[in-house]
C-alpha cells in the first residue's frame, strides 16, 4: 500500500486502524507507538489515546503524559489538560460525582483531583463580534482560563498559574470604625463616676523630659493610689482622674488580712490601664501630673485626637474643666497640712514608682501585657478587673467583606423577582442566603431566577422532573411501569392485538410520534423481558436493566454472515456472492426478524456477558457455539473459556441456580432455547461456522450457510415469540384482574 494513502499531520505521523486497533506510523511506514482502542489528535501536537473507557495523552514520541489513565481528558490548550474521573453512585457515595484535576503536558500534576467541576472559559466576544453559529465555530474560540469549583465555590485558574477568587474571599475583611459609637462609648466609660486618686513620689526622674501633655501611656504594673491626700510630702504628685479604680479598702476580707488597706483607703488600677496626660502643673516646688484614665480602645483609636480629649476635659458636671479642677485641687492642698499617710514609710514606698515607667524609668511598652502566670498575681488581676469594672470597649469595629457586588444591572439577577430581597453587599436575596447567592452572582448562572410569581424556575422545573423521575423509578422497580408500557404499546402500535408482536420489527417504529413518552424501543423490550423472565433472574425489573445489572440483547445476529442491510434493497455481504433474488428476499426478511421479540433474551451484565458472544472471535456471534462454552463452564467439562468463567464468577450471585448439568437445563428452559440443544439437553451445532469475510470462502459454502441460517431463524424465532407472547398475555390478564 502506498504511503501517500495516509493523511499525515504536522508531526509527520498518520493514524492507522488495523484489526480493531489504532496506532501511529511515520512517513517510513513504521509503527511508532503501542496499539490502542482509539487515537485522535488532541491539540498542540498531542494525541488522545484510549484503552477501553480510560484515556491518556500521548506525545509525538509515543510517550504518555500522565502516569494514571482517566475517564475523560480535555484537549490540550496552552499546555494544560483537564482530567476527570467518574465516581459512581454507591452505598458510600449518594450520587454520581465527577472529580477533576489539572496537569501540564510535561506530566506535572498542577492540581490533583480536588475540583467538583472544571471547564475552559472562552474569550468574551468583542463588541459587534458575531456569535458562533455552530458548535464547531464555538469550539474554535480562544480559551483563556479554567473555571473550577470546589464544592460549589467558584475559582478561576489562568494558564500562567494565577488563581482568582471571584468572590474576593482571599482578601482580608474591610475594617470600619464607627467613630460616633466609639466616642459615645468612650464618654460613657470615662466620665460617669469620675474622681481623683493620688500617688506621690520622690522618684529620680526628669518630669519635663519624661511626661508631656497629650502623651498616652500604659501603667505597666499595678498602680496603688488613695482617694485622700493633703499637701504633698514628695516633689511629684500623680493625680489620676478615673471612674474605674478598684476600691480595695471596701473589701472587708482584704482589710482583715491587712488593716493598712483600710487605713490608707487603698485603691488599685490594673497594670494594663491606659492614661492620657492632660496637664503638668508645677507650684511651690511640687509638680502635679494629671492623668485621665481611658479605655485601651480609646488609647489606640482616640489617644491622638486632641479635640476629643479637649471635649473630655470640658465635659465635667462641675464648674470649670478637668484641668481647672485638678489645678484648684493642688492649690487647695498646698494650703493644708501633710496627711499622716504621706509620712508612713510603708505607704510612701508603695507609691514610689512613677506611673507608666519600667524599673529603669523608661516608658513601658504600649502593647498590653498578657495575664500573669503567677497564681497570686493572676488572682489579683481578676479581682482588680472585677472591682474596677474596666472591661475594654468593643463592638465599635465593623467588618465588611470585599464581595464585588455592583447591583443587579447586567448581572444574572437582572429582572428576577427575588432582587427586591437583596441585602447589603450581596448578603443574600429574597430566595437565597449569602453563600448561595454570591456563588451564583459571580458565576452568572442561577437556577432560581424567575421573572414572575407564576413562572417555574429551573430549580422548580428540576424538582418537578426529579419527582417525576423518582415516581417513574419506583414504577420501574415494580411491575407498574412495564405493565403500563406494554398495554400502551399493544393499544397504540399493535392495534390492540398482542399477537401482532410475533413478527413485529421492534426497531422499525417511529416511537417519537406516538405521543407516549414510555414508548421507546428500549422501554418496550426491557418491559417485555422484565415481565416474561422475572422468575428466571433474581431482582429482574426494568430498573435493574437500566442500572446495568442485566442487559437485553439479541440471541442471533447476522452482520458477520449477511453484512449490512442497505435500505432493504440488499445485504452487502450476500450481494457480493451473487445470491438469487429469492434468497435475498428471505435474508432481508430474516434480518427484520432478528429485531422481533422472539430473538431477544436477558442476561446478567457484569463483564458484558451478553456482548461476549458477538465480540469474541471464538463464537463470531453464533449463539450455538456460545451455548457450548456456557455449558462447559456450568458443568466444568470440555474446553473451558477462562475469560467466560471469570465473567460467570462476577455474576455468580445472579447465576447461582444455573450451575451443573441440571442448572444448564434449567437455563435453557427458562430462556426458551430448546431449539439449540439435542434430545439429551446438550448444546448442538446449529449453524456452520461461516462468516462472509473468512479467507478462502467459496460461494456454495457461503450460500448454504445463509440458507441454513434463514431456515433455522424462520422457524425458531416465531415459535419462541409465541411462547413469550403467551406468557406475557397471561401476566397482563392476571395483573389486570388484580388491578
Amino acid at each position: 500500500m502506498s504511503r501517500n494513502v495516509y493523511e499525515y499531520d504536522d508531526n509527520g505521523l498518520a493514524r492507522v486502524w488495523d484489526d480493531g486497533k489504532w496506532y501511529l506510523i511515520n512517513r517510513n511506514g513504521q509503527q511508532i507507538c503501542d496499539s490502542y482502542s482509539y487515537i485522535e489528535e488532541w491539540g498542540e501536537g498531542y494525541y488522545k489515546v484510549e484503552q477501553g473507557i480510560k484515556k491518556n495523552i500521548m506525545r509525538s514520541d509515543s510517550s504518555l503524559v500522565l502516569k494514571e489513565w482517566h475517564h475523560s481528558i480535555s484537549p490540550v490548550n496552552k499546555g494544560l489538560i483537564i482530567f476527570t474521573n467518574t465516581i459512581r453512585k454507591s452505598k458510600t457515595n449518594t450520587k454520581t460525582r465527577y472529580i477533576s484535576g489539572i496537569a501540564h503536558v510535561s506530566g506535572i500534576i498542577l492540581f490533583p483531583m480536588i475540583f467538583d467541576k472544571a471547564y475552559w472559559l472562552k474569550k468574551p466576544l468583542e463588541e459587534g463580534e458575531e456569535k458562533p453559529k455552530t458548535w464547531a465555530e464555538e469550539e474554535k474560540r480562544e480559551k483563556v482560563a479554567i473555571s473550577v469549583e470546589i464544592g460549589t465555590t467558584p475559582y478561576i485558574i489562568f494558564p500562567n498559574g494565577t488563581i482568582y477568587d471571584p468572590q474576593n474571599k482571599h482578601l482580608p475583611k474591610k475594617v470600619t470604625i464607627n467613630w460616633a459609637q466609639l466616642f459615645e462609648m468612650f464618654v460613657n466609660w470615662t466620665m460617669p463616676g469620675l474622681q481623683f486618686f493620688y500617688r506621690d513620689t520622690d522618684a529620680p526622674i526628669d518630669v519635663e523630659m519624661t511626661y508631656h501633655v497629650g502623651d498616652v501611656l500604659r501603667a505597666g504594673r499595678f498602680i496603688d493610689v488613695t482617694n485622700t491626700l493633703y499637701r504633698p510630702a514628695q516633689k511629684i504628685r500623680f493625680l489620676i482622674a478615673s471612674a474605674h479604680t478598684a476600691m480595695l479598702y471596701k473589701i472587708d476580707e482584704l482589710c482583715k488580712e491587712n488593716p493598712k488597706v483600710r487605713e490608707w483607703n487603698l485603691c488599685t488600677l490594673h497594670f494594663n490601664s491606659y492614661f492620657k496626660v492632660m496637664d503638668i502643673y508645677e507650684k511651690e516646688g511640687v509638680t502635679q501630673i494629671l492623668l485621665l484614665h481611658i479605655p485601651g480602645a480609646a488609647a489606640i483609636f482616640l489617644g491622638d485626637d486632641e479635640l476629643i480629649m479637649q471635649f473630655a476635659n470640658e465635659m465635667t458636671e462641675q464648674e470649670g474643666t478637668l484641668v481647672d479642677m485638678a489645678r484648684k485641687s493642688m492649690d487647695d492642698k498646698l494650703r493644708m497640712a501633710i496627711h499622716p499617710r504621706s509620712l508612713d514609710n510603708e505607704f510612701v514606698k508603695r507609691m514610689s514608682h512613677p506611673v507608666g515607667l519600667d524599673d529603669d524609668y523608661c516608658p513601658v511598652m504600649f502593647r498590653q501585657d498578657d495575664e500573669p502566670e503567677d497564681k497570686h498575681l493572676a488572682s489579683l488581676s481578676r479581682i482588680v478587673h472585677k472591682l474596677a469594672e474596666d472591661d475594654d470597649l468593643s463592638d465599635f469595629i465593623e467588618e465588611s467583606d470585599n464581595f464585588p457586588y455592583v447591583g443587579t444591572k447586567d448581572t444574572v439577577c437582572e429582572g428576577c423577582i427575588y432582587t427586591r430581597g437583596i441585602r447589603g453587599n450581596g448578603e443574600g436575596c429574597g430566595r437565597l442566603f449569602t453563600k448561595s447567592f454570591r456563588e451564583r452572582y459571580v458565576k452568572g448562572r442561577c437556577e432560581f431566577w424567575k421573572d414572575n410569581e407564576w413562572a417555574l424556575s429551573e430549580f422548580e422545573k428540576r424538582g418537578k422532573y426529579e419527582r417525576e423521575k423518582a415516581k417513574e423509578k419506583a414504577a420501574k422497580q415494580s411491575d407498574a411501569f412495564a405493565l403500563a408500557t406494554i398495554r400502551s404499546f399493544v393499544e397504540k402500535v399493535l392495534d390492540g392485538d398482542i399477537h401482532k408482536l410475533r413478527t413485529f420489527n421492534l426497531s422499525a417504529v417511529d416511537y417519537e410520534n406516538l405521543g407516549d413518552a414510555k414508548l421507546t424501543q428500549n422501554n418496550v423490550v426491557n418491559s417485555i423481558m422484565a415481565l416474561v423472565f422475572a422468575d428466571s433472574w433474581p431482582g429482574l425489573t426494568v430498573d435493574s436493566i437500566e442500572q446495568y445489572t442485566y442487559n437485553c440483547s439479541t440471541v442471533n445476529e447476522s452482520v458477520r454472515l449477511l453484512g449490512a442491510n442497505i435500505g432493504d434493497e440488499y445485504l452487502m455481504s450476500l450481494n457480493k456472492f451473487n445470491s438469487t433474488n429469492e434468497l435475498a428476499d428471505r435474508a432481508i426478511n430474516v434480518d427484520h426478524m432478528l429485531s422481533s421479540i422472539g430473538n431477544y433474551w436477558v442476561l446478567p451484565n457484569k463483564g458484558l456477558l451478553s456482548q461476549r458472544k458477538d465480540a469474541t472471535p471464538h463464537y463470531r456471534g453464533y449463539v450455538d457455539k456460545y451455548l457450548k462454552a456456557i455449558y462447559n463452564v456450568f458443568t466444568g467439562t470440555g474446553k473451558i473459556d477462562l475469560d467466560l468463567k471469570g465473567i460467570f464468577y462476577q455474576n455468580r450471585k445472579l447465576m447461582a441456580d444455573y450451575q451443573g448439568v441440571e442448572g444448564f437445563h434449567r437455563f435453557v428452559k427458562n430462556m426458551m432455547l430448546e431449539a439449540y440443544v439435542d434430545e439429551q439437553g446438550l448444546p448442538k451445532d446449529v449453524f456452520p461456522m461461516v462468516w462472509s469475510y473468512m479467507k478462502g470462502l467459496d460461494r456454495n459454502t457461503y450460500i448454504s450457510a445463509v440458507e441454513n441460517f434463514c431456515s433455522f431463524c424462520e422457524k425458531t424465532i416465531p415459535e419462541r415469540a409465541d411462547r413469550i407472547i403467551a406468557r406475557l398475555e397471561k401476566i397482563l390478564n392476571s395483573k389486570e384482574n388484580i388491578d
